[in-house]
């Protein structure tokens, strides 16, 4: 013959397997990342109930989380309010429970969408900057300079942005659900047509202060989730300024994570017998 072999098929069972040991590798990599966090935290804890206490750092560092914060959160939260009330309404016409309408729009909205979007907009913006800001530090050995100083970075640089997270993100979270319900009383009164009397008199109908409790501690736990998570990556960077961009993006990458699977637990413990 004229000496043409037809081209070898790829192996798609070996490219399967390829795929499937990647990520295997990329669970077993986030795992071990999390327990490395874990004991991160573990020691800024520690830290925390040693004297001094940074307080002018603390305030600083969130007054600074929650402006940068603010119109990301309204930006988010009001448009998926207006969108829960949109279709809300329409499901609910099906039903001929039309009245109902608030009283979803607060149980979406105050027990779900604004505990995890306020969070996502910390993890974002917040967490992102946390990382960036360390890591320009460790790169700038400014944190090296203060171990040779005597003086503890842990306690000096991580613990006030955690105590920061820890604060500002269930207030965020409150000024995040004031705006979702604003977002869906816009869409159902004046476009819906729904009475104002109907709306605001069943709005509480299936919430209550426990609601309002228990976004409070998911949002806590969240913040400080985030900003524990940035502030390992940041205080651990290597390989200069692109380590630095390299510690903000893990940083948003594995908070969206571990807040999605948080709020799926703390869902379950919260509203498991509701």
């Amino acid at each position: 013959m004229n000496g043409f072999s037809p081209p070898e098929r790829k192996n798609g069972r070996g490219l399967l397997a390829r795929w499937a040991e990647g990520l295997v590798a990329a669970v077993a990599g986030f795992v071990v990342r999390l327990g490395e966090i874990g004991l991160f935290f573990l020691g800024a804890v520690r830290a925390a109930f040693r004297p001094p206490q940074h307080v002018g750092e603390w305030v600083r560092v969130m007054n600074g989380l929650g402006w940068r914060c603010l119109i990301p959160v309204v930006c988010v939260v009001g448009p998926m309010g207006a969108a829960v009330s949109l279709q809300g309404a329409k499901i609910l016409e099906l039903f001929g429970a039309q009245h109902l309408l608030s009283s979803m729009l607060s149980i979406v909205i105050l027990r779900e969408i604004s505990p995890v979007m306020a969070s996502m907009m910390v993890a974002s913006q917040a967490g992102s900057s946390i990382a960036a800001e360390l890591g320009a530090m460790r790169v700038k050995e400014e944190i090296d300079a203060l171990e040779v100083m005597a003086v503890n970075p842990i306690q000096r640089v991580v613990v006030p942005r955690l105590l920061a997270g820890l604060i500002i993100t269930p207030l965020l979270n409150a000024f995040a659900g004031v705006v979702g319900l604003v977002g869906g009383y816009l869409v159902a009164v004046p476009i819906q047509g729904m009475n104002v009397g109907t709306f605001m008199a069943n709005l509480y109908l299936f919430v209550g202060p426990m609601d309002v409790v228990v976004g409070f501690i998911k949002t806590s736990i969240f913040g400080l989730a985030i900003t524990t998570i940035a502030c390992y990556y940041g205080f651990h960077v290597k390989g200069g300024a692109e380590g630095v961009g390299r510690a903000a993006n893990r940083t948003v990458a594995d908070s969206v994570v571990v807040v999605i699977i948080l709020n799926y637990v703390l869902s379950s413990f919260f509203y498991s017998d509701m």
